[in-house]
């Protein structure tokens, strides 16, 4: 069975907790994130749980900085 950790390239996966931990938000806040198209779910587990590339949650903190 694949590590869910981890994608395909190699590239590492955060857990939900993780990337609002990053951020600095409540969870609701990454949600409206997800629904409004600011930062997806590169993936879910079978569980339907969601994972965040590494990148793209750097590459979100980086225009966060930038607007700041």
């Amino acid at each position: 069975m694949p590590n869910l950790s981890e994608c395909a390239e190699g590239e590492g996966l955060l857990r939900p907790v993780q990337v609002r931990r990053l951020l600095g938000v409540c969870p609701t806040t990454l949600w409206n994130y997800g629904k409004d198209g600011l930062l997806r779910p590169a993936q879910h587990t079978a569980g339907g749980h969601a994972r965040y590339r590494e990148s793209d949650v750097a590459a979100f903190m980086a225009t966060l900085a930038v607007a700041a």
